[in-house]
């Protein structure tokens, strides 16, 4: 159990770091159009130089704050505590502790000092200590549960950070203890090739954090050597930008040309698209942090490898065929091959040796790539994302349900609670249930499932009616949207879409524009069947038709889930616009009594004159399905044929191609 604690903890952890990072990408890309930006202003002088330098620094000195918010507040946010009160918590010690604002001759400044490490630390001891102090010390000013519960959550969370705020002041002192000046003199002892190599290696660990990695190394290391020659006549600083990392740090140009060659993920692929006009620029951070490379395990040893690899190799290479350097230094946004040209004197050497350790880096990512994809649907990122954008939509939601209706919702907001604990420390995966043709016994289609895995077992959606009663469904639909339409790319980029795939889909996301817009959008094309529950329709008919409408405009299937579970209203068969109706189990239940299979067989008759393709559901023995296909049903599905299968079980399916009798 404390082994499972410890995952589901690291799970969180991992979660909020990339969501966290994911955050930032507005702020990397408008960087990164500033620094396109800059190098352009220096030839055409559109702002003076003074302007242009101050603006820089503003970006650069604001990205460290940005961090150190967005990690308290997805911190926060995985681990289920007060988003606000973290980040502006956090915030304080941030200011206090890492040197980022200090008092000058002229009244605070900021500084150029490096206080990444810091403004990532901080929010970790924040959250690692908001989740002690909420294991071991509980208190409440309203234990009876008298007072408004917002003002009681808000009041509870003082404690817990008062406490926090003491220790930090108490411990950080203490850190000063802690000296890495030996490991740092150390390495500045090495001969100058260890020294190198050291280079390489810490600047792609930093940058895997999320820590400029030059920047870094010059912050803690000794880096006279870099201008020092280092093979043939080419000093390292050189010898690092024409055959380490062309293109940025991991090697940039290797992984944009594995992505778009090998890469089957729309999102990667997507990525790969925006980040080459940075890379010619030698800027990576849209890759980096887009991809996203960073806190990405799948993708780390790659991107480290890999200028390992061409490091080795460029030196062993240059030891035996040395290329000059005649020409002045250049600047490091210089594209690749132009480099190389133009600091040798035109040498195609060069080149291709900066041509061949691209294709040899293009080929170690390949597998890593394909391990990203295939094991973590789009690298685990898209998973933790649409995680983490449930978790948040429904906390940001239920604040609005409690100011609206604050003492109806606290017995339905604690159940929730519950819920997205569970949800949190398990993992929401979909299932199919085959669907069969009973003339044929062909596999005809299938029905998109919720389930919830805790370990190693998988559990029914019992969230879904508290979800639906405190109306947050709507995340959950969301989240099912993202999962079935990776789903179905990936099976018809295989080849293998060959079947209708049916989604039970809320009321609240029928009537949601936005989420009707965005289902269009992921699912146009695909042989989708949208099932509405009757209660639903019934519920906002005139409403609910009109999306319905559109819907099948686009050319979506429309199905009435459960009909005869809740209104069994026959009269709003005959007005609505849908292609099939499934039968409820409700129904075969009474069958054992000769009036329970007179009324199976008259609605099956009806709704067949009514031309609508019927579906009996929940069919579970040679019984039932006698009865089934005797009233002329065309489709059935049930424990009968198949419980609901994982996506791995369903494609055995349809690679077996069974047919059932």
């Amino acid at each position: 159990m404390l082994a499972m604690q410890r995952m589901s903890a690291l799970k969180i952890f991992a979660m909020s770091f990339r969501e966290a990072v994911l955050a930032l990408l507005p702020y990397m890309f408008l960087r990164s159009l500033w620094i396109v930006f800059y190098i352009i202003n220096q030839h055409i002088g559109i702002l003076d130089i003074d302007t242009a330098d101050t603006l820089s620094k503003m970006f650069d000195l604001s990205f460290p704050p940005l961090l150190t918010m967005s990690l308290a507040s997805h911190l926060a946010l995985g681990f289920s505590y007060e988003r606000v009160h973290a980040t502006i918590l956090t915030v304080l010690l941030f200011f206090k502790f890492s040197g980022f604002v200090q008092l000058g001759e002229t009244g605070l400044e900021l500084t150029d000092k490096f206080v990444l490490p810091q403004a990532i630390a901080i929010p970790i001891f924040v959250c690692v200590m908001y989740v002690l102090l909420n294991k071991y010390l509980r208190i409440t000013i309203d234990p009876k549960g008298i007072l408004n519960r917002s003002l009681t959550r808000n009041v509870d969370a003082t404690l817990p950070y008062i406490i926090i705020y003491v220790v930090a002041v108490f411990l950080v002192p203490k850190l000063h203890l802690v000296s890495f000046t030996p490991f740092v003199e150390w390495v500045a002892s090495l001969p100058m090739q260890l020294q190198a190599f050291s280079y390489t290696i810490f600047i792609h660990l930093f940058w895997i954090t999320g820590i400029h990695g030059a920047a870094a190394y010059y912050t803690f290391f000794d880096t006279q050597f870099v201008s020092d020659l280092y093979v043939s006549n080419i000093p390292f600083s050189n010898f690092f930008d024409l055959f380490v990392v062309y293109g940025g740090a991991g090697s940039t140009w290797s992984l944009i040309l594995a992505l778009l060659l090998f890469s089957k993920g729309s999102h990667s692929r997507a990525v790969a698209k925006i980040s080459i006009p940075f890379a010619v620029l030698n800027i990576n951070e849209i890759l980096l942090f887009g991809l996203p490379v960073i806190y990405n395990p799948a993708l780390a040893i790659p991107f480290v490898l890999v200028p390992l690899v061409n490091h080795v190799l460029a030196y062993t290479f240059l030891s035996f065929i040395p290329v000059e350097i005649i020409s002045e230094p250049i600047s490091w946004v210089t594209p690749i091959f132009m480099n190389a040209w133009l600091i040798t004197g035109g040498d195609v050497i060069a080149v291709f040796l900066q041509i061949a350790l691209i294709t040899l880096g293009v080929a170690i990512y390949r597998p890593f790539i394909k391990y990203f994809e295939d094991k973590s649907n789009e690298g685990v990122r898209d998973a933790l994302i649409r995680k983490l954008r449930l978790n948040s939509n429904v906390l940001s939601s239920s604040d609005v349900l409690l100011n609206e209706a604050q003492l109806n919702f606290d017995k339905k907001l604690d159940k929730v609670n519950a819920h997205m604990k569970q949800l949190i420390e398990g993992e929401l995966v979909l299932f199919y249930q085959p669907q069969y043709n009973l003339k044929t016994g062909q596999l005809i289609g299938m029905e998109a499932l919720l389930r919830l895995k805790k370990g190693d077992r998988f559990y029914g959606p019992s969230f879904l009616d508290d979800f639906n009663d405190a109306g947050l469904s709507l995340p959950i639909d969301r989240w099912v949207l993202d999962q079935l339409s990776f789903d179905l790319q990936d099976w018809q980029d295989r080849g293998m879409l060959t079947h209708k795939v049916s989604m039970n889909m809320t009321v609240d996301a029928l009537l949601d524009r936005d989420y009707i817009n965005l289902f269009i959008t992921h699912l146009k094309g695909l042989p989708v069947v949208v099932e509405l529950t009757e209660s639903s329709y019934i519920q906002n008919q005139s409403k609910a038709q009109n999306v319905i409408n559109r819907l099948r405009k686009e050319g979506f299937n429309v199905a009435i889930d459960d009909f005869g579970s809740g209104y069994s209203s026959l009269s709003m068969l005959a007005n609505l616009n849908a292609d099939f109706v499934k039968l409820d189990r409700q129904f075969l239940e009474n069958t054992s009594s000769e009036s329970g299979q007179v009324l199976y067989r008259h609605i099956s008759q009806a709704l067949e004159e009514m031309h609508y393709t019927v579906i009996a559901e929940g069919v579970e023995n040679d019984t039932e399905i006698s009865l089934v296909s005797e009233c002329n049903i065309d489709i059935a599905q049930g424990y009968y044929y198949h419980q609901a299968l994982s996506k791995s079980d369903i494609e055995k399916l349809f690679l077996s191609r069974t047919l059932v009798h």
